[in-house]
């Protein structure tokens, strides 16, 4: 009888190989051939499943990506419609190993998107599902009154989500000056500033 293979789970292996090289060497380092050494594979066998270097790292970005999501708190957890958006945008921020390892494969390709239209393309396919998620959150703190302003909730989510993106690569190149609470007490303050009943 064949052996029956789950090429998903064989996909999140390699990925999750990808996040041990990236954590440990950086992102230059994650080359198909040091992933496949990471997870015991042999090139060919990654191959199989990836067409090349970037098709890997934006299959693991885009699993990191879902992974972050999927932390933000839900309505159950949280009724407050503005904390749950504060939980979603602290994910996206060097808050913890995990985040700090998405930011990295995220900027990682920031290098590149320039040179690269095809890249830059797919990059902002997989952002779209994070601005999404924003745009959703921000619609919840409209309709719970919790928000006042004159602006429509698309262009707010815009602004938002490029002020956490220039919070994260600052962040990310003075972590000292940027703790978790510090990320969290600063994007607080700015979403109060753009109109969010928010508590700082």
């Amino acid at each position: 009888m064949p052996k029956i293979v789950d090429h998903e789970s064989r996909r999140i292996e390699v990925a999750e190989a990808v996040w041990t090289v990236v954590q440990r060497d950086g992102i230059n380092a994650a080359s198909v051939r040091a992933v496949a050494a990471e997870c015991g594979w042999t090139y060919g066998m990654i191959a199989h499943y990836f067409k090349n270097r970037d098709d890997l790292l934006l299959f693991a970005y885009r699993l990191a990506l879902t992974r972050e999501l999927e932390r933000a708190p839900t309505a159950k957890e949280q009724p407050d419609p503005v904390e749950r958006l504060v939980g979603l945008l602290v994910r996206a921020l060097p808050i913890d190993k995990d985040a700090s390892l998405d930011l990295r494969i995220w900027l990682g390709f920031m290098g590149r998107v320039a040179d690269d239209p095809s890249l830059a393309k797919a990059v902002l396919g997989e952002h779209s599902h994070y601005h999404s998620a924003v745009l959703d959150h921000v619609h919840e703190c409209f309709e719970a009154a919790r928000v006042s302003t004159p602006l429509p909730a698309e262009t707010l989510t815009r602004q938002i989500t490029v002020y956490v993106d220039g919070l994260g690569i600052a962040a990310t190149l003075d972590p000292d000056t940027y703790s978790a609470d510090t990320l969290e007490s600063t994007l607080r303050m700015f979403l109060q500033a753009m109109g969010f009943d928010c508590a700082t």
